[in-house]
C-alpha cells in the first residue's frame, strides 16, 4: 500500500513523499477485481498476479507470461472424471511489507497469505488453488497451499524450491525467483499426478497402498495351524 503526499519546502518548492505502509491481508487487491491496483493485464488479458507496490519493476510481462503458461497448462489433481480439462489454479501476491501478527515472519506470512488466498479464490470442493506470497521486506517467497495440493506435494519437495530460490531472494533477484518457484511447483505437481497416475514414482517402485489380506486365505492357514498343532499333541500323548 502507498501513501503519498506533498511536503512544502522554503527555498526548494515543493517535496513528494511515497511511502510503502504495510498491507493488511484484508485489503490486499484482488487482481481479477482490481487490475489496475495490481498490474496484472497482459495483452488485454487479466492474469492472476498483483504486485500494487510495483516491487518487481516496470515490467512484469515476464512474470506474467510464466503465470499465463503455467494455468493454461496446468494438471487436474482432483474430480479429473467430471472435468479432466480443468486444472490447478496458482496467483501470485508480491507487496514491499505486510502487517506483522506473530512474532514469527514465518508464521505472518502464513496467515497474510492464507487469508490472501482464500480472499481470491472461490471455495470449491476440489481445493486446488496456490498462492505464491513474496515480501520484498522479508525476503521469502511463502506457498498456500490448497489442501488437495497439500495430500499431493511431499514437503521434502517445496524444502527443495526453498533452497533453490534462496540465492536469488538474497541477490535482490525477485522476478527470475517467482519464476523458478512457478516452474518448479509445475513440473512437481506433474510428476505427482504422474505418480498417482500410474502408481508407480520415478525409479518405478510403486506407490500404492499393499492389498488388503485375504480374509478367507487366512482363515484356512489359521485352520491348519490349528490341527497341525492339535495332531501333534496327539501323536506325543499317544
Amino acid at each position: 500500500m502507498r501513501l503519498e503526499f506533498s511536503i512544502p519546502l522554503l527555498l526548494l518548492g515543493t517535496l513528494s513523499v511515497c511511502l510503502a505502509l504495510p498491507w493488511v491481508a484484508e485489503e490486499y487487491p484482488n487482481p481479477m477485481v482490481n487490475p489496475n491496483k495490481c498490474g496484472s493485464n497482459i495483452d488485454g488479458e487479466t492474469l492472476w498476479l498483483c504486485d500494487p507496490d510495483s516491487v518487481l519493476g516496470t515490467d512484469t510481462s515476464s512474470v506474467l507470461s510464466t503465470v499465463k503458461d503455467v494455468n493454461l497448462n496446468s494438471n487436474c489433481v482432483c474430480n479429473c472424471t467430471e472435468s479432466p480439462d480443468v486444472g490447478y489454479v496458482v496467483g501470485v501476491a508480491v507487496a514491499e511489507f505486510i502487517t506483522t501478527q506473530h512474532d514469527d515472519s514465518t508464521a505472518s506470512l502464513e496467515a497474510f497469505s492464507q487469508t490472501v488466498r482464500e480472499n481470491w479464490f472461490e471455495t470449491s470442493s476440489c481445493d486446488d488453488k496456490i498462492l505464491l506470497l513474496m515480501v520484498k521486506n522479508d525476503s521469502q517467497i511463502h506457498l498456500a497451499l490448497g489442501s488437495r495440493i497439500n495430500e499431493i506435494l511431499p514437503s521434502e519437495i517445496l524444502d527443495n524450491i526453498d533452497r533453490d530460490i534462496e540465492p536469488l531472494l538474497e541477490a535482490s533477484k525477485y522476478t527470475e525467483a517467482l519464476e523458478l518457484t512457478l516452474r518448479q511447483l509445475d513440473l512437481a505437481i506433474s510428476e505427482r499426478v504422474g505418480v498417482y497416475a500410474t502408481g508407480t514414482d520415478s525409479t518405478g517402485m510403486t506407490t500404492e497402498e499393499p492389498p488388503e489380506p485375504d480374509n478367507l486365505v487366512w482363515g484356512i492357514l489359521g485352520v491348519i495351524a490349528i490341527m497341525s498343532i492339535l495332531i501333534f499333541h496327539y501323536w506325543i500323548k499317544y
